[in-house]
């Protein structure tokens, strides 16, 4: 069954060269561009590229709705998909799949093409989107969550014909566009009305005003309020230099309160009878873990877990097949932070740790650096909790007896 949504008209109504899409969580604008540009394959013979910023993001986003729209249509997606090439085609028009990186100066400079889609236009530089737009005959769709102000705000509004008219059109696209949205995703969204800078992104699918590039903001807080909910802790594992670090996650409405209980390096993976070294499940014993609450762990250290496991702590590994590191961070940035005071790396984490910056000076969503330990802790958390669930904890009353104790040491 084949859906349209509010979002599908409205892009259709566009009738400028460029068309700039400007939306927000689950506005449905990719799938609705994808759905107008089959149709423009099937109306005469054309060639369209459809490019983003790395065949990850291109396998998992644009290829990934392509399939799940020819299902959709009940049409079999392998029978005219060219994987080695990665090219699509539709009766007589071929659909090519391209990625990009602001390196490599001559990427785009292929033939000529009929149609253009730009996928998640601020991961890429002006450097090679000018050069893909500059080299396109016809209709040029560019859709990107805006994050932060780049070039299809400060570039692409300038450009003009060889008459001096304007030749782009720029339309805000939000899940109230999008009559499918899933109610849960709805709720999602509209229960972060609070934190106002990723509403206005996200909610709203207006430009994000961030002065600077700071991944996440915090504030710091005495002690856990009294009616935050214990959720999972989490767990990220190190080899030194980087510290094993243990994060303990308590939520209340909209807000995340984070404790960091250790980060320290050189603990072993595994108790060994007889080691001079501490492992990690000796920490975990010093410092009173109460063995029911659920951890989620960095799966890459099976070592670790199975160690934790036989020690009876109520541990899993992250799933990190079912959601990206950005959209652990995207998911992570809804969240207003708090962090109590004896949280000294989450701290420093969250303080050095910012996006990139590209070629042309423009901030791009996308990690700049190693992520910081305490912080990976707290997104593996966040990629597998669920809002409905918590912890046979409870409350915070397991931090306020660690806060008596007064138990906790860092490296």
């Amino acid at each position: 069954m084949i859906y349209r949504t509010s979002a599908y008209y409205k892009i259709k109504k566009l009738t400028k060269k460029i068309k700039v899409i400007q939306g927000g969580q689950s506005s449905s604008k990719n799938r609705s561009i994808i759905q107008i540009l089959i149709e423009k394959a099937r109306e005469k013979k054309r060639l369209i590229t459809v490019m983003t910023d790395s065949y990850p993001n291109l396998k998992d986003g644009a290829i990934k709705d392509f399939r799940d729209e020819f299902e959709a249509m009940e049409w079999d997606f392998d029978a005219v998909y060219n994987k080695s090439d990665n090219e699509l085609t539709i009766d007589e028009s071929i659909i090519q799949f391209r990625h990009i990186s602001d390196s490599r100066k001559t990427t785009g400079k292929s033939k000529r093409r009929d149609m253009l889609y730009i996928n998640e236009a601020n991961k890429i530089g002006w450097d090679i989107a000018s050069t893909y737009i500059g080299r396109t005959h016809g209709d040029i769709f560019i859709d990107y969550n805006p994050d932060f102000e780049f070039w299809a705000h400060t570039k692409v509004p300038l450009l003009k014909d060889e008459h001096g008219n304007k030749i782009s059109q720029q339309i805000v696209l939000t899940y109230k566009d999008n009559e499918m949205c899933p109610q849960a995703e709805i709720n999602y969204i509209e229960s972060r009305k609070d934190n106002v800078e990723w509403y206005r992104v996200y909610g709203l699918g207006q430009t994000g005003f961030y002065s600077e590039r700071q991944i996440y903001k915090y504030e710091f807080c005495d002690e856990i309020p009294a009616d935050a909910k214990r959720i999972e802790s989490g767990i990220d594992f190190g080899l030194s230099p980087d510290p094993t670090t243990l994060v303990d996650c308590y939520k209340r409405n909209n807000e995340l309160y984070l404790d960091e209980r250790f980060s320290m390096t050189g603990l072993m993976p595994e108790k060994i009878k007889g080691a001079e070294r501490m492992a990690i499940v000796d920490k975990m014993a010093e410092i009173g873990f109460n063995k029911g609450i659920k951890i989620i762990a960095d799966s890459a250290d099976a070592t670790a877990i199975n160690d934790l496991k036989r020690n009876y702590y109520n541990v899993i590994g992250v799933n990190k097949s079912k959601m990206k590191v950005i959209d652990g961070i995207n998911k992570l940035r809804g969240y207003t932070l708090y962090i109590t005071t004896r949280s000294t790396n989450i701290k420093k984490g969250i303080e050095s740790w910012f996006f990139k910056v590209n070629a042309n000076g423009d901030i791009i969503p996308e990690p700049a650096g190693h992520e910081p330990d305490t912080l990976a802790a707290v997104r593996y958390v966040i990629m597998e909790h669920k809002e409905h669930h918590y912890s046979s904890l409870g409350t915070q009353k397991s931090y306020r007896s660690y806060k008596i104790r007064e138990k906790i040491k860092y490296s």
